[in-house]
């Protein structure tokens, strides 16, 4: 068991020096296509993807890696642009029909708690006529955020396995007080930068600029996370913040120019009948529609239990006649 642990030892180390070596001679030189294959990068996977595409945009533009990870974010942030137009596109339906949906889910939630069931399915189906006949339907505003994770995520494990080679250049391919990508920021100042940009688009209101009745209660939640995130993010390589910083600062200039009237017009973006805050001043929060649900559920168990003690009964009874 020692020897094979020796040589399990002797291999690792072996290939460490290899690494090693190869970061090395890479140094040396400018930065190729390739170099980062060589590393054990740019591997088959949506992470391997983006690698290769910040290595692509280092080696084309000859930025610093600061630049290249900002240019990158812009890019990937850009393509993403259409997809974000016809949510938006989406949500501005959804929320100019909001007076409707919510009498005809008043309607419904009425007709849950007598039990009608020609009623429930009434106002089931007006309110999916509803969404239909307005070419809008909630289930597509997730879309968004089903992508934008996936390539938030995909973005941090790149950085960071860069930054755990390092990637020749990224030591000193900072900007100011942050020369050194793959270290944190000594003075914290880049993950209280980010959270304050967190903060900033949540106050301009979000990307998506959907009115629910729990928009209000999920941007508390989000305020208090956002300050909480602070030390949780403190130990981020500096590159990761490069990131995040351009991810924030692109998100707000979106946020902005999509409330934009002449721009809304040129993307065929209906305009607002009422604005967010209206709508969202005669809506229940999700505790409020919590509570109600709960209330539903204790009457019909309340119910349930009424008529099992009744039909109880009632059998006793049947019961006793056919004894007499």
């Amino acid at each position: 068991m020692t020897t094979e642990t020796a040589k399990t030892e002797e291999v690792v180390e072996q290939a460490t020096q290899q690494v090693v070596a190869n970061s090395d001679v890479l140094a040396e030189r400018a930065a190729q296509i390739g170099d980062f294959k060589a590393m054990g990068l740019c591997n088959m996977t949506p992470v391997g993807a983006l690698e290769a595409g910040l290595e692509a945009v280092h080696v084309y533009t000859g930025l610093p890696w600061w630049g290249s990870i900002a240019v990158a974010t812009i890019a990937v942030r850009t393509l993403l642009l259409p997809l974000m137009v016809k949510i938006q596109r989406n949500n501005a339906k959804l929320m100019n029909i909001n007076p409707e949906v919510t009498r005809i889910m008043g309607n419904l939630k009425a007709a849950q708690q007598t039990g009608d069931a020609v009623a429930v399915g009434k106002y089931s189906a007006e309110i999916q006529k509803l969404f239909t006949e307005n070419g809008c339907h909630p289930m597509k505003s997730l879309g968004l955020p089903l992508i934008q994770m996936p390539v938030m995520i995909s973005f941090f494990m790149a950085l960071r396995a860069m930054a755990d080679l390092p990637v020749p250049g990224l030591l000193t391919g900072g900007l100011g007080w942050f020369t050194d990508l793959t270290a944190k920021d000594p003075y914290y100042v880049l993950p209280v930068v980010s959270a304050a940009g967190v903060m900033a688009i949540l106050e301009a209101g979000s990307e998506v600029g959907a009115a629910n009745p729990q928009s209000k209660t999920m941007k508390n939640l989000f305020r208090g996370l956002t300050i909480a995130m602070v030390p949780f993010t403190a130990w981020m390589p500096s590159g990761v913040f490069v990131y995040w910083l351009t991810s924030n600062t692109f998100s707000i200039g979106q946020i902005l120019a999509l409330k934009n009237p002449t721009i809304r017009k040129a993307l065929n973006i209906p305009p607002l009948v009422k604005r967010p805050a209206e709508l969202q001043a005669n809506t229940k929060g999700f505790m409020e529609n919590f509570r109600d649900q709960q209330v539903h559920y204790d009457k019909l168990q309340k119910d349930r239990a009424l008529r099992e003690r009744q039909q109880a009964a009632a059998a006793a009874r049947r019961a006793a006649k056919r004894r007499f």
